[in-house]
């Protein structure tokens, strides 16, 4: 686990600094530098699992609309009822289009590497895979492991730290 020099300050993203999850108390608490590396990692998790779960709708934007496949009208992943998890070469296009949505929509990773995880039994219909990444966090890069699982029924994924 990266070290945080007690002089630099990690601070939450704002959207999590604008949440009010104690609305009563008019005073923050101040937070040691652990407590906020913890809070930092639980709320990617939290985003990570949002934008796994969120879906766009297949429509290819023009041409001369270069910028639209970066924007969030391509947030999130396309229907997953139109995966086929079962096909290795699918599975496989699967894990890279799902590496291109991370590098893409989280800014908070500094580098991401997603590989599939080979179910223990035949019968499992679940599509296991680890995202292995680095944050960014001041002072130093904190490196994290999330497994995650796409429910081949649901078709929603759950994502946990390891």
């Amino acid at each position: 686990m990266a070290r945080i020099d007690k002089d630099k300050k990690l601070r939450p993203s704002i959207l999590d600094r604008l949440f009010d999850d104690e609305p009563h108390n008019q005073i923050e608490q101040k937070m040691e530098h652990h407590q906020v590396l913890k809070q930092l990692r639980s709320s990617i998790r939290r985003d990570l699992e949002q934008l796994l779960n969120t879906r766009f709708h297949l429509i290819q934007p023009s041409s001369d609309l270069v910028e639209v496949e970066k924007s969030l009208f391509n947030y999130g992943l396309p229907d997953l009822a139109t995966v086929n998890i079962m096909d290795i070469e699918r599975r496989k296009k699967f894990i890279s289009h799902l590496e291109s949505t991370l590098k893409s929509y989280e800014p908070r990773f500094k580098s991401v590497r997603v590989s599939f995880i080979e179910n223990s039994e035949s019968i499992d219909r679940t599509l296991r895979f680890r995202i292995d990444t680095v944050i960014y966090a001041d002072p130093l890069p904190e490196v994290v492991v999330y497994d995650s699982m796409l429910d081949s029924v649901t078709r929603s994924v759950s994502v946990k730290e390891l």
